[in-house]
C-alpha cells in the first residue's frame, strides 16, 4: 500500500471529529471580519475621522501593536481598515492553525488513537497528510469567506483585488503557521512540547516583526508574520507575500513528512529526559507531581513572557522621544515640560501593555486549571484518587500552581518592559519609576485572578462549558486591544475584568475596585471548590 493510502477516508474522519471545533472558528472569524467591515464606514467614513486616526496609526506605539503600513495619496476607509485589521486577524488565524495542527497530530498520537488507525490498512503518512489537507481546506474556506464578506461590505476605497488579497493573504499566513505546527508535532515527543515549540517560534516571528516595524520597517520582510503587512491591498497591492507564505508552508510540510518518515510512533527528535529510578523526597504529594509534570511548560511560559516584555521595552526610546518628531517643542515649552510629556507618553503606552501582558500571563494559569478536568477524563487521576487523597488537596494543587505561574509571568513580563525600556532611554528620567511599576502590578493582578477564578468555577461546577473561559478572555483582550480603534461602546469594556480597573500606571490604582475584585476572585474559587467536591468525577 502507498504511504498515503486511505488519506481521503482519514480526511472525512478528521472533519467529522473536529466539525464543531472548526465550525466555531470559521463562524467566529468570518463574522468578526465581516461585522467590522460593515461597521467601518460609520466609524471612519469622513475625511476628518480618517485624518485623525491616520496620525494615531503612524505613532510608534500603535505601529508596535498593529504593524507599519504606508499611506499614499488620499487615504480611504478601506486603507484604515486594512491597517487596523490585517495583523490582528492574522494573529487569531495563527492561534487557530496551531491549535488545529497539534490537536490533529501529536495530541491524537499521545492518546493512542494514531496507533489504532495505523494498525489498519492505512499508509504511514496518511494521518499527517489528512491533517495537512484539513488545514488547507479550513484556511481556504476562511479566505473565501473573508473576501466575500469584504466585497459585501463595500467599504469606500475597497477594490475586488484588495478584498481577495486580504482573504487569501490571511489564509496563506494561517496555513504557513499551521504547517509549522505539523512540523513541531513531528519534532517534539508530546503535544505540550509541540505546542510550546510552535508558540515559541511564533513569538520570535512576532517580536522580529514588532522591532523591525518600529526601527527598520524594510527589515520586516525577514519575519514571516510581517509579510501580511506587505500586502498593501487597497493602495499598492502585492501578491508576493502570499507566494512567499505558500512556498514556506510547502517547505515546512515537506520537512514534516521527512521527520515523520524518520521517527517511531510516539517518539520525536526532542525527547523528554528520563526521570530518576526513585522519586525524590520532594515528590510526596499532588502539588509536587503537578510541578514535576508541568515545570518545563511553566518555566517556558514565564521566560517567554519576560522576553516578550523585554522586546516591547526596546522601543521605549523611539516611542517616548517627542523631540524626534517635533524638535522645536523644547525651545517653545522648555526641557522640563518636554520630558514630562515624554513620561506621559510612556505611561500611556505601559498602561496598555500591562493589560496585554496580563492577558498573555493568564493563558498558562488557565491551561493548568483546565488540566484538572483533562487529566480527570483521560483517567490519569485514577491512581491518585485510589490513595487517601482528598479532592480539595488535588484541586488546590493545580489551582495554587496556576495562580503562582500567572502572577510570576505577569510580574516578569511587565518587569521586562520597564527595566529594558528605562535602560534604552536617552533620558532615564523620562522612564517608569519603581512606584509606577508596582502600581501597574497591583492594578492587573485582580484581573488575572478573576479570570483564573472563573476557570476554577467552570471546572468545578460546569466542566462541559469550560471552553467559555477562553471565549471570555478573548472578548476581554479584543475590547482592550481593538476597542478604541474600532470605537466600541464603553459598556463592552465593562463586560470583562480587563475594563474594571482604571488605566494604571497612567492613573492611580482604584483600591475600592481592587478590593471587591479580590473578594470576587475568592468567591468564585470557593464556589468552584464546592462544586468540584460534590460533582461526579469522570474517570476512564
Amino acid at each position: 500500500m502507498s504511504r498515503f493510502g486511505r488519506t481521503g477516508q482519514l480526511i472525512r474522519l478528521n472533519f467529522r471529529r473536529d466539525r464543531f471545533r472548526i465550525l466555531m472558528w470559521i463562524v467566529l472569524l468570518a463574522a468578526l471580519m465581516a461585522s467590522v467591515a460593515w461597521k467601518f464606514e460609520d466609524i471612519y467614513g469622513s475625511t476628518s475621522e480618517i485624518n485623525a486616526i491616520k496620525s494615531t496609526l503612524e505613532s510608534p506605539g500603535i505601529i508596535a501593536m498593529f504593524g507599519a503600513f504606508s499611506f499614499t495619496g488620499k487615504v480611504t476607509t478601506a486603507e484604515i481598515f486594512a491597517n487596523e485589521m490585517l495583523l490582528f486577524m492574522a494573529l487569531i488565524q495563527v492561534v487557530m492553525n496551531l491549535a488545529l495542527s497539534v490537536h490533529a497530530t501529536r495530541a491524537e498520537e499521545d492518546l493512542g488513537i494514531t496507533e489504532l488507525v495505523r494498525a489498519h490498512a492505512v499508509g504511514t503518512l496518511a494521518p499527517l497528510a489528512a491533517a495537512a489537507s484539513e488545514l488547507i481546506l479550513v484556511n481556504g474556506v476562511l479566505g473565501v469567506l473573508y473576501s466575500l464578506g469584504l466585497s459585501a461590505a463595500n467599504m469606500p476605497g475597497a477594490s475586488t483585488e484588495g478584498n481577495w488579497l486580504i482573504g487569501l493573504g490571511l489564509a496563506a499566513t494561517g496555513l504557513l503557521f499551521g504547517m509549522l505546527g505539523l512540523l513541531t508535532a513531528q519534532v517534539a515527543d508530546h503535544s505540550s512540547s509541540a505546542t510550546g515549540l510552535a508558540y515559541t517560534l511564533f513569538g520570535v516571528s512576532y517580536l522580529a516583526r514588532m522591532i523591525t516595524d518600529v526601527q527598520h520597517p524594510k527589515l520586516t520582510w525577514w519575519s514571516p508574520l510581517g509579510w501580511v503587512e506587505k500586502l498593501a491591498p487597497y493602495n499598492n497591492p502585492h501578491w508576493s507575500p502570499i507566494w512567499l507564505s505558500l512556498g514556506l508552508a510547502a517547505i515546512l510540510l515537506w520537512l514534516a513528512f521527512l521527520a515523520n518518515n524518520h521517527r517511531d510512533l510516539g517518539a520525536g527528535a526532542i525527547t523528554t529526559r528520563p526521570g530518576r529510578d526513585h522519586a525524590s523526597a520532594l515528590l510526596r504529594g499532588p502539588a509536587s507531581l503537578v510541578w514535576r509534570r508541568q515545570r518545563n511548560v511553566i518555566i517556558a511560559w514565564i521566560v517567554a513572557v519576560i522576553i516578550f516584555g523585554i522586546a516591547y521595552g526596546t522601543v521605549f526610546n523611539t516611542i517616548g522621544d517627542i523631540l524626534k518628531t517635533n524638535p522645536t517643542m523644547q525651545q517653545v515649552f522648555g526641557s522640563a515640560m518636554v520630558h514630562e510629556a515624554n513620561h506621559q507618553v510612556l505611561l500611556s503606552f505601559t498602561s496598555l501593555l500591562s493589560i496585554v501582558m496580563a492577558a498573555v500571563a493568564i493563558i498558562p494559569g488557565m491551561q493548568l486549571i483546565l488540566k484538572v478536568h483533562t487529566d480527570e477524563t483521560r483517567g490519569w487521576l485514577e491512581a491518585l484518587y485510589a490513595r487517601p487523597l482528598s479532592r480539595t488537596h488535588l484541586l488546590f494543587s493545580y489551582v495554587g500552581i496556576a495562580f503562582v505561574t500567572s502572577t510570576l509571568a505577569f510580574i516578569g513580563g511587565l518587569g521586562g518592559i520597564v527595566v529594558m525600556g528605562d535602560a534604552s532611554l536617552t533620558h532615564t528620567t523620562d522612564g517608569i519609576s519603581a512606584a509606577e511599576f508596582w502600581q501597574g502590578i497591583a492594578a492587573q493582578l485582580p484581573e488575572i485572578w478573576v479570570f483564573l477564578a472563573l476557570t476554577v468555577l467552570l471546572v468545578g461546577c460546569w466542566p462541559r462549558v469550560k471552553a467559555f473561559s477562553w471565549f471570555y478572555l478573548a472578548l476581554g483582550f479584543i475590547s482592550v486591544y481593538m476597542g478604541s480603534l474600532l470605537k466600541l461602546p464603553k459598556w463592552t469594556e465593562k463586560i470583562t475584568p480587563t475594563g474594571w480597573m482604571t488605566r494604571v500606571p497612567l492613573h492611580d490604582v482604584n483600591w475600592t475596585t481592587f478590593s471587591w475584585m479580590i473578594v470576587l476572585a475568592i468567591g468564585l474559587v470557593i464556589i468552584g471548590w464546592v462544586g468540584y467536591r460534590r460533582r461526579d468525577l469522570q474517570m476512564s
